[in-house]
Parts: structure tokens; C-alpha cells; sequence
């Protein structure tokens, strides 16, 4: 059956995994968007409450990191980072600070262009697609061979340029996006990556 492109950001929304393991998993649940849920759920090992979706994260941080290529020399790669959370108490504490360090570690390290795949130039996404679908073609592949390619190609991009789909660079069997659902688990409240900002002298 046909999913539809708000049936996906809905259930992406909810369980905070990659929009590519939502659309499977409505997919796979013939569109029912509970089943949906806990087949994203059982897949990703994302224990995000449900309720969570519908809630505020009005409070959070604001965090710096500066790294330096070697001891003794100025920091050439900087990153700042909002991450929101619902309570002030939580944005006080030690996890959530230290899910903050982390996360501007990786953004450091792995050069992410944008937080979500809906903020990916859908230009830069058609582009990708056709290509691949141009050089399958060329290569004699078939129908179903040629789609498989072209949705790798995206979910490639995707692991590329979007922050929340980017395997963890300190844990890479996880997804950042598995990451913040771990420790808003822990946390028991709704956390999000707001936005961030990268600066390389060079880059």
C-alpha cells in the first residue's frame, strides 16, 4: 500500500528514528502506525514514550566545544549546539550535559550539514536519485534491482549529511538519533537537537 510522506514524518515525529526506518516499518505494519511504532521500536531499540511527541522541549542548553588539532596549538574546529529538553532541572544535570559534550564531539568529527532529512535541498535528493536510477539503467539492472539502488543512494545521502541519521562516532552500531532516544529514555522527558552550528579555520 501507498505511504504517505506526513504518515512518515508523523511516526518519525514519535519514535525519532530515520525517516527511511519509519517508512519501512508503516510498510511492513500495512500502514498501521502503532504496529508501525513498535516494529521501529524492536528495530532501532529506541524507547521513546509515545506521549513525548506531543510535548515541549522549551528548555535545554546552549554548548560550546572547541578542538584543537594537537596539544599547544589553537583550536581549529568549533561547534555550537542547542539542545532542548522539557525541564530546567534535567538541562541542570550531568546526563544531559554530557549527552550535549558528546553530541558536539561528533558533530566536530563527522561534519553533519543539517539536524533532520526534511531540511535536505530536495533538489540535491532528485538529483541523487536520478542519477543512480541513470546509471542502473546503463548497467542493465533490473526494474526492482534499479529501486532498491535508488533508495540505497538517498539513505546514503541521508547517513552523509543529516546529523540524526549519522552512525554515532563514539558508538557507530547506533544512530545519533538511537543515541538521544537512549538517554531521553533515561531522562524521562522529551529531548531534540535543536539546531547547531559548525566552524572549521580552512574547512
Amino acid at each position: 500500500m501507498a505511504i504517505s510522506a506526513a504518515d512518515v514524518k508523523k511516526l518519525r515525529e514519535l519514535t525519532n528514528a530515520p525517516m527511511m526506518a519509519c517508512k519501512k516499518a508503516l510498510e511492513d505494519a500495512d500502514g498501521d502506525p502503532e504496529k508501525a511504532a513498535e516494529l521501529v521500536r524492536e528495530r532501532t531499540g529506541a524507547k521513546m514514550d509515545a506521549r513525548a511527541a506531543d510535548r515541549t522541549a522549551g528548555e535545554g542548553m546552549v554548548y560550546s566545544y572547541l578542538h584543537a588539532p594537537s596539544p599547544g596549538l589553537p583550536p581549529k574546529v568549533g561547534v555550537l549546539l542547542q539542545l532542548s529538553c522539557e525541564t530546567d532541572f534535567v538541562a541542570k544535570g550531568e546526563t544531559f550535559g554530557q549527552l550535549a559534550k558528546d553530541l558536539a564531539m561528533h558533530i566536530a568529527a563527522a561534519k553533519p550539514l543539517v539536524v533532520r532529512e526534511d531540511q535536505v535541498d530536495e533538489d540535491l535528493i532528485s538529483k541523487e536519485q536520478e542519477f543512480a536510477r541513470k546509471e542502473a539503467v546503463e548497467q542493465g539492472k533490473p526494474d526492482h534491482i534499479i529501486e532498491k539502488i535508488v533508495e540505497g543512494k538517498v539513505k546514503k545521502v541521508y547517513e552523509d549529511y543529516v546529523l540524526l541519521n549519522q552512525p554515532f562516532v563514539m558508538d557507530d552500531s547506533k544512530t545519533v538519533a538511537e543515541k538521544v532516544s537512549e538517554v531521553q529514555a533515561v531522562l524521562g522527558e522529551k529531548v531534540e537537537i535543536a539546531r547547531f552550528a559548525r566552524f572549521e579555520v580552512g574547512g
